[in-house]
């Protein structure tokens, strides 16, 4: 036992380090598959760019380096180091500069090149105004070759050539061409995150693009509901990759609307179906309970009495489920007559009055209510709501009718006394045949089917029923119909 409890915890545990990762993986995963696309598209261009960017700058870097030492053992070597008389030092001093200026930021004051020339004998020949201090003396190099010296703050790259007993030393300001490549790849960086937001723009819209298929699907989907489920979407104009998934969702919507169409059917032809042998029913029983008051058998008459109630409920059920079988097939027919409501919600007023005498009772209704609708169908979606308040609004507390002009709608309010309704059954108030937990017994008559038939009777008239923002104290149901 201990063995398979072991398992038992070992397979929980990775279970839940899985669904660990996974709640992880979530957090850090863009929901939008058309944003990932566009940053996956860019993040793979960019990358691409940069690494080819890194290339090319190593590459300038070794080239530039590579053509100034050319450069200046060019003119180590030339023929014009090799007899140069001292007044020409100064000219020649001035063309490596201009040699050289290539190499630096444009505007630059600082020399681009220094020139020194010494005699073995006579001493210093020349030495340019910017030559470093730090260079004199016993630091300059020695022998063929280039190299790279420090000296007041700059780095040089100097080269040496011997003519006899004149020794020549040219240098280049390295850190003016450093400064001058800076600001090369500087530039090439910004084109390079300029390039960037274009590729991510135009990668957006690319996605977007490839996404108008789906969002075609949705917008199909979204304007879905049960009277328009003939609704198809063309896959000819879409793309091959996507055609196949228009195809599949017709297709479902064909398999739903049959059985859609075969449920409503359904319900409509059972309703129909039990209409009368309810009615043959309930009249049998009516006959039989009058002979059994007549026998004054108290026993049988009151179980005749509850069958009867019993049939009665069931008629009223199937009444229901018939007018709600015609609403979902689009079959419900309102004869759309003016009429006044003030005059049914007076008469609503005197029954609360007749059926409880101790209830408050406060009424807020204009002279006219004027609407075009079915006074049938409208009175029971108004003694629905009254019915339910006088059932379910707490003991002795008050009922209240209110109406009111808005936005050419009229707007009924139905509100009593009550401790409110939790949030759970709030939102599923409507659903035919829910009821509450308290209400399933048999102490509150009913179904759980008036709601959801007055709400589909309202939504026939153009209008809505629903449930009023929760206030403390009391439960309020909102009717609006058109006004005329």
């Amino acid at each position: 036992m201990r063995d398979g409890d072991g398992v038992g915890a070992g397979v929980s545990a990775g279970a839940g380090t899985g669904t660990d990762a996974g709640v992880r993986r979530s957090m850090f995963r863009l929901r939008s598959f058309r944003l990932r696309i566009a940053l996956t598209a860019t993040a793979t261009a960019l990358a691409g760019i940069l690494a080819l960017s890194v290339a090319a700058s190593l590459t300038i870097v070794h080239r530039r380096a590579t053509i100034i030492d050319r450069m200046l053992s060019a003119h180590l070597a030339g023929p014009g180091f090799q007899a140069t008389p001292q007044a020409l030092w100064p000219a020649t001093d001035a063309q490596l500069n201009a040699s050289f200026s290539a190499f630096a930021p444009d505007g630059t004051t600082e020399a681009y090149a220094i020139l020194r020339v010494d005699d073995a004998r006579l001493g210093p020949l020349y030495r340019s105004p910017g030559w470093p201090r730090e260079l004199d003396g016993a630091g300059l190099p020695d022998g063929a070759g280039l190299h790279t010296m420090d000296g007041a703050g700059r780095s040089w790259r100097i080269g040496q050539a011997s003519s006899g007993p004149v020794t020549i030393w040219v240098g280049v300001n390295r850190n003016l061409s450093d400064a001058q490549l800076r600001a090369s790849l500087t530039r090439f960086g910004v084109a390079v995150l300029v390039l960037a937001a274009l590729i991510g723009a135009l990668a957006w819209y690319l996605a977007g693009r490839a996404m108008r298929p789906v969002r075609h699907l949705t917008d199909v989907i979204v304007g879905l509901d049960a009277n328009q489920l003939d609704q198809r979407v063309s896959a000819a104009e879409e793309d091959v990759e996507f055609a196949q998934l228009v195809t599949v969702f017709n297709a479902m919507l064909d398999r739903l609307q049959r059985s859609f169409l075969q449920a409503a059917r359904f319900s409509g032809d059972a309703a129909h179906e039990l209409k009368t042998p309810l009615a043959i029913l309930q009249g049998e029983l009516e006959r039989h309970f009058a002979r059994a008051g007549a026998g004054a058998d108290p026993v049988l008459e009151q179980g005749l009495a509850d069958m009867l109630d019993e049939v009665r409920r069931l008629d009223s059920i199937v009444r229901k489920l018939l007018l709600l079988a015609r609403a979902d097939a689009g079959q419900l027919a309102i004869p759309l007559c003016p009429l006044n409501l003030r005059a049914t919600l007076d008469e609503l007023a005197e029954d609360i009055s007749l059926l409880d005498v101790e209830r408050p009772l406060h009424l807020a209704l204009p002279d006219r209510i004027g609407v075009r609708g079915d006074a049938e169908l409208l009175g029971q979606v108004l003694q629905n709501l009254v019915s339910n308040a006088v059932k379910y609004g707490s003991p002795g507390g008050w009922i209240s009718l209110a109406a009111r002009a808005k936005d050419g709608h009229w707007v009924i309010d139905v509100a009593n006394a009550s401790n409110g309704i939790a949030a759970e059954h709030r939102l599923r108030l409507f659903d035919r045949f829910y009821r509450a937990d308290q209400a399933h017994q048999r102490r509150v008559p009913g179904v759980g089917l008036g709601l959801s038939l007055a709400r589909d009777i309202a939504v026939a008239h153009g209008g809505t029923l629903d449930l009023a923002a929760p206030v403390a104290g009391q439960v309020c149901f909102r009717l609006t119909l058109p006004a005329v």
